[in-house]
């Protein structure tokens, strides 16, 4: 897959403060819903895309869109802020929204990790994305076995030998 993003839409100074999707184009694209952005943007991937393109190349898509249940920057999660702000929120499901409406068949990837736990509204995000996901017919995947708290697993910390597995969100939304 060669990095060339069709689409990166972000907002804010420099980098950009905000970023809503970056998306490789493919005919068999997979979504993967990761925690935040870091430094990925249209001209240079970060080792947490890298690692997304791989998995992603070696389950045999050929297409990649990156979503964030926060669209705020952070190479570090304990930076994000204290409160959700609720107007890139929305913003960001709205591009959720979009991103499902041109891939209604595309498999759904799960891949944020125990940073969910660092604030709150973090899972609140979740519900509200799978909420937007049931228009999606994809599966539901993560890669390998959830982690010892429950989450499934960032990209960055597993072997490409961990393959997917399915993501039961029914029972990850219980909880």
């Amino acid at each position: 897959m060669i990095y060339r993003p069709a689409c990166c839409i972000q907002t804010g100074s420099a980098q950009g403060d905000y970023r809503f999707v970056l998306e490789l184009a493919g005919g068999r694209p997979l979504i993967v819903v990761g925690l935040n952005p870091s430094t990925a943007d249209e001209a240079c991937p970060d080792p947490t895309v890298r690692k997304m393109i791989g998995f992603a190349e070696r389950a045999g898509y050929d297409g990649l869109v990156v979503l964030n249940l926060s669209s705020e920057r952070a190479t570090d999660k304990q930076n994000l802020a204290e409160h959700l702000d609720e107007t890139m929120h929305r913003r960001s499901l709205q591009v959720v929204q979009e991103v499902v409406v041109r891939y209604p068949n595309a498999d759904i990837w799960v891949a944020w990790g125990d940073g969910v736990e660092v604030r709150p509204y973090l899972r609140r995000c979740v519900g509200d994305f799978f909420e937007v996901f049931q228009m999606n017919r994809g599966k539901r995947l993560q890669i390998g076995s959830l982690t010892a708290k429950g989450n499934p697993r960032h990209p960055l910390y597993v072997p490409y030998e961990c393959g997917f597995e399915t993501f039961e969100v029914t029972e990850y939304l219980k909880k």
